[in-house]
């Protein structure tokens, strides 16, 4: 099953239990698979993540369930996983059969909601393409700098994970990155791929922020006299403000 067919399955799933969601919308930056909302205005982030539970992937998923409600505000995140063997729902990773229930327990609970940033109208395009390293050891990096400095630029940040694309990996992100109004570069590691992605968005032309986490002596020779924003991990929000203006910098936005 690709992303979209997984996708498409959780959309007749909502459907079909008459739940009122959005699929692709902007909020917070981001661009999530679907945002539920429920009777009293609660809002659910909704992720399909096609991850094998193994190898630390379930983890991950619960952490980035805690990243998504900080970076959008949302009440709550789930993340469905189909080959899950069991669920997770206090952490919000669930199997795709407990994605109703789960929903509908939500909404039967006292609500309690503070004021949500608005989600962009559903007809932006807007697109800061993020190339950086695939690793959960960056998921930070994404949810909160990349995602804020996004916002602040009336788009949302989008990366390709490999572990959740079918198909010719190299052509969607070409596709992603010609589409984009800027790209933001983690060139933390030197990773090929990022090297590869900047490299591209160079020859586009496109508006480019690199940042690093790697000491910049320590990069390559040909990138390391770039105009890089340093950062360490596990202080991101540090990172927030500088990635912002540096974005708008090169956007030549005020």
């Amino acid at each position: 099953m690709c992303a979209k067919e997984f996708e498409d399955r959780l959309e007749n799933i909502l459907r079909n239990a008459h739940i009122s969601y959005r699929r692709q919308p902007f909020i917070g930056g981001l661009r999530p698979d679907f945002i539920v909302t429920g009777p009293h205005g609660e809002t659910v982030i909704l992720e399909a993540r096609e991850w094998d539970p193994r190898g630390g992937n379930t983890a991950r998923a619960i952490r980035q369930v805690q990243l998504y409600k900080k970076a959008t505000g949302a009440d709550h995140a789930l993340i469905v996983m189909p080959d899950l063997k069991k669920n997770y729902k206090r952490k919000g990773v669930i199997k795709v059969d407990a994605v109703v229930p789960t929903l509908r327990k939500m909404f039967l609970q006292p609500a309690h909601v503070p004021p949500q940033p608005a989600a962009a109208p559903e007809s932006t395009r807007r697109m800061v393409f993020a190339a950086m390293p695939f690793s959960s050891e960056y998921d930070d990096t994404y949810f909160i700098a990349m995602s804020h400095a996004a916002q602040q630029v009336d788009a949302a940040c989008k990366r390709v994970d490999r572990s959740e694309f079918s198909g010719d990996i190299v052509d969607e992100i070409k596709r992603l990155i010609a589409s984009s109004v800027a790209v933001i570069v983690d060139l933390s590691e030197a990773k090929p791929n990022v090297l590869y992605e900047a490299g591209f968005a160079h020859a586009l032309k496109k508006p480019t922020v690199h940042i690093s986490s790697t000491p910049l002596s320590d990069l390559p020779f040909d990138v390391r006299n770039w105009n890089t924003l340093p950062y360490q991990r596990g202080q991101t929000i540090k990172l927030q403000e500088p990635l912002a203006r540096r974005l708008k910098a090169v956007m030549g936005k005020k």
